[in-house]
């Protein structure tokens, strides 16, 4: 069984891309940076798989997420899909984490 791979949204900010099945279940990965509402205003990453159509369990990492763990994470929603998302995927992940990416410079 092969899935469709997709990008829903990508920004500076989240990114949304799913997989469709055959039967046209879908699953999304969502990853968002927040601020925190602290003083230094530090910028938090979360993720959420929704996995709610494919009747697999969700997943969610709360605030506060390694970007080491959210590429694993990614990588294994998407472990099938082609070189051609993940690259396109992989770039759109970098353009989301940058401010996060920043901070740990």
């Amino acid at each position: 069984m092969t899935n469709k791979y997709g990008i829903l949204q990508s920004s500076g900010m989240s990114c949304v891309f799913y997989k469709e099945d055959e039967d046209g279940n879908q699953s999304t990965f969502n990853l968002f940076v927040s601020s925190s509402k602290d003083i230094n205003d530090e910028k938090l990453l979360s993720a959420f798989i929704d996995n709610e159509q494919m009747g697999k369990d969700n997943w969610f990492a709360n605030k506060n997420l390694a970007i080491d763990d959210a590429i694993k994470a990614f990588n294994e929603w998407a472990s099938d899909a082609p070189v051609v998302f993940e690259m396109e995927a992989h770039n759109s992940l970098s353009h989301c984490m940058t401010s996060i990416m920043k901070k740990e410079d």
